[in-house]
């Protein structure tokens, strides 16, 4: 998911391997032998990555062409145990220093790999707008809960600057059942964990208003009935817990609704269960005016990267459309989409190490990850 952040990449004090894992510029590659190198790529690393460095198994690198320095590197990570992969462990291990360098020294020897023709190189997403992919699922919702998220439907909740991880685990639950809605549930059922997160972050970024003041209900009475709620939601509602959903200028009615369905148990929640089990008719209404009248503040959300602005920050280590002449850095072009995928998403997630790739793609939504993949994979090695 996206996340707010400042960033600051120390590029200049670490070595990239991987799309990125840092090694320190004290090691030193081998010269290799070429010959020597092709002998035991035959014998060790064909079998996946072709002899001529072109893999044939989708999330399997290609490394034909590569920088041998990074292709070095990167081997020795796996020898060093910094990378987690049973089969590279496995292989690695038998590997002495001067295979590692011979092997490095083939491959790079080899002319970089591109399935695009020469002249061809795939164009950069001509929408600006970062939110333009998710505003077809959007669409569908608009008639309930507005165009920016905020509605005017009595009994329906806004959602603008609700917190992004809330709107996630809401839409979660409705897909798993959880959430008795059909309609809800129906919308929700196709929905890829990419087009739930865009949404999340969508309407998570939008500027939240307050509702209509109910007809019924004593905010003044509600200030002693949500006394026990402050831990959760906040004195206002306006809780920063991204958990648990912001209560601010919610509609009253759908503010009853929700309580009751929490103290009758068609919705599923220990916690709330327990918290409204004791609450009165009168006690709910209340309850519900007085976080209504409360005004609702937006999230600290920056605006998210387009396309086109991640790569121009690829391209500050990676080389203009992938293709580094920086042996630090690998090359991006032409290279397996799935296995860029896999690997962002292994950065994404903290589990393959490089303090610099984790900071960049800590901000990377499910969908950037996607596109950039496929940008740099559609660009010529040249």
């Amino acid at each position: 998911m996206r996340h707010t952040a400042i960033l600051s990449i120390a590029a200049a004090l670490i070595w990239i391997v991987g799309v990125g894992t840092a090694y320190s510029q004290k090691d030193t590659q081998p010269i290799g032998d070429i010959a020597a190198g092709k002998a035991t790529a035959a014998a060790s690393c064909a079998r996946c990555h072709g002899l001529e460095g072109i893999s044939k198994a989708p999330g399997t690198p290609h490394l034909s062409g590569q920088h041998a320095t990074y292709i070095w590197a990167g081997l020795s990570v796996y020898k060093k145990g910094e990378r987690r992969n049973r089969t590279m462990h496995g292989i690695v291990d038998k590997l002495s220093q001067s295979d590692m360098a011979n092997v490095a020294a083939y491959y790079g020897s080899l002319k970089p790999f591109s399935r695009i023709p020469h002249g061809t190189a795939a164009p950069l997403p001509a929408e600006e707008d970062p939110f333009a992919a998710v505003r077809e699922l959007t669409a569908d919702c608009e008639g309930c809960h507005g165009e920016d998220g905020n509605s005017d439907i009595p009994g329906t909740p806004s959602l603008a600057g609700q917190h992004v991880t809330y709107l996630i685990n809401a839409l979660r639950a409705y897909q798993d059942g959880l959430r008795k809605n059909e309609e809800m549930q129906i919308f929700a059922e196709p929905l890829t964990g990419a087009d739930i997160e865009d949404m999340a972050y969508y309407y998570a970024a939008m500027i939240p208003k307050r509702a209509e003041p109910p007809a019924e209900g004593d905010a003044f009475a509600g200030l002693a009935v949500t006394a026990p709620c402050a831990g959760c939601h906040a004195d206002d509602g306006n809780n920063k817990d991204p958990k648990t959903p912001r209560l601010a200028g919610l509609d009253a009615e759908y503010l009853v609704a929700a309580v009751e369905a929490y103290k009758d148990g068609s919705r599923d929640h220990d916690v709330m269960r327990e918290a409204v089990a004791t609450l009165r008719e009168s006690d709910i209404k209340d309850l519900a005016a007085y976080y209504a009248s409360k005004e609702p503040r937006a999230l600290p959300l920056r605006k998210p990267l387009t396309i086109k602005e991640w790569v121009s920050r690829c391209n500050r280590c990676h080389g203009v459309e992938g293709r580094s002449t920086d042996s630090r850095f690998p090359i991006l072009a032409g290279q397996d989409e799935a296995y860029l995928v896999k690997t962002l998403k292994l950065y994404h997630g903290g589990e393959r190490p490089s303090s610099a790739m984790q900071a960049m793609s800590f901000l990377m939504a499910e969908s950037d990850i996607t596109k950039l993949a496929a940008y740099y994979a559609r660009q010529p090695a040249r």
